[in-house]
């Protein structure tokens, strides 16, 4: 409600778009300002009012200049690309200078709000010079500390050309709020992916092809390897016959994610960044993995479109949810989980989370 009342001020007053505060510099200089029109005016010399009178100028040639490059400036939000916790993540906005004239130190300011209703620091970004008639996408970069929905409520530009006295900044007025969807952090799960995959191995393929298991026997073929040839078997029936091995292949998964409802929100996200960061590698191994969390269920597939999937749903996991039933699917299932939660049966394997190091 806060949000829709200032974008309708917005339209209505567009004079609240702009906001003027001096800086430590520009301070300095009022107060200098001051005294040394104090003084002219008790002493009567004209070398004073002289200063004065630059001190003055050199105050109004900063609002003039500084007024006339954040008009020329019209700034509007892109749709950002993937963001990560716990790692920089770029909002693209663009910048036009629409006038005729160079335009120099623009800053660039995204409000971005985080799923629990904090303000998000340090996303900005600051052009140095923008050539007359230009267009420009620049990231506005930020750290967000959680995964989840966030949200951009209004994106700046501020300028303190030419002096630095003054610091005069313009809001952009959306038409509605930018949401940014952060996914689970990248943590360091080399050793427990190695030990899953040492552990559960590979599952036959019920077709003929490199293995260690017998699959069948066949007639000779031109080409075929003699190292391979039956001898006994080809003894026996008068004619020659070569073994076929059962090819092997990745087993299906399914990450079983055990969250505690009251657990430290730390801890629930952390298990959250762990059972991404695996589902990450087994799929880069070859691995169809599926997912089971509170409020969402998927079946084992393969794929970068599986992997987008799984790491948008482990973003917007509540912990309070109820959990569904494993996808109808014959899959090993790995559970994942969180400080203080309880281990689910059935589970051929198990990941502590709070063994795994967290996100720097």
């Amino acid at each position: 409600m806060r949000a829709l009342l200032d974008r309708l001020l917005l339209r209505l007053a567009p004079w609240r778009r702009r906001r003027l505060r001096s800086t430590a510099t520009g301070r300095v200089v009022i107060a200098l300002t001051l005294a040394v029109g104090f003084a002219a005016m008790n002493t009567g010399n004209n070398l004073l009012f002289f200063g004065w009178g630059l001190l003055l100028s050199a105050i109004v040639i900063s609002g003039i200049l500084s007024e006339a490059t954040l008009r020329a400036v019209r700034l509007w939000p892109l749709p950002s690309g993937e963001a990560r916790a716990h790692q920089p993540a770029r909002l693209p906005v663009v910048l036009e200078n629409a006038r005729r004239l160079p335009a120099f130190a623009v800053e660039l300011r995204a409000d971005v709000t985080g799923p629990s209703g904090s303000k998000l620091p340090g996303a900005g970004a600051f052009e140095l010079r923008m050539a007359p008639r230009s267009k420009k996408t620049v990231d506005a970069c930020f750290v967000p500390k959680r995964r989840g929905r966030h949200r951009i409520d209004a994106v700046r530009a501020a300028t303190g050309f030419p002096f630095g006295f003054f610091e005069k900044e313009k809001l952009a007025a959306l038409e509605s709020p930018v949401e940014l969807v952060v996914l689970p952090g990248r943590v360091d799960v080399g050793d427990a992916a190695h030990e899953l995959l040492a552990r559960l191995g590979d599952a036959p393929a019920r077709r003929a092809g490199p293995g260690d298991e017998l699959f069948g026997l066949r007639p000779f073929r031109a080409g075929d390897d003699p190292r391979r040839l039956a001898w006994r078997r080809s003894a026996k029936t008068g004619r020659l016959v070569v073994r076929e091995t059962e090819a092997q292949r990745s087993r299906d998964l399914i990450l079983d994610v055990v969250l505690a409802s009251d657990g430290d929100p730390d801890a629930t996200d952390h298990a959250l960044d762990v059972a991404a960061s695996l589902a990450e590698d087994l799929l880069a191994a070859g691995h169809a993995v599926g997912l089971r969390a509170p409020g969402c269920a998927l079946a084992p597939s393969g794929g970068p479109r599986q992997r987008g999937a799984l790491l948008h749903a482990l973003a917007l996991i509540d912990a309070r949810a109820p959990r569904p039933e494993l996808p109808a699917r014959r899959a090993a299932v790995i559970a994942v989980v969180a400080e203080r939660a309880s281990i689910p049966a059935g589970a051929a394997a198990v990941v502590d989370a709070a063994r795994v190091p967290r996100a720097a």
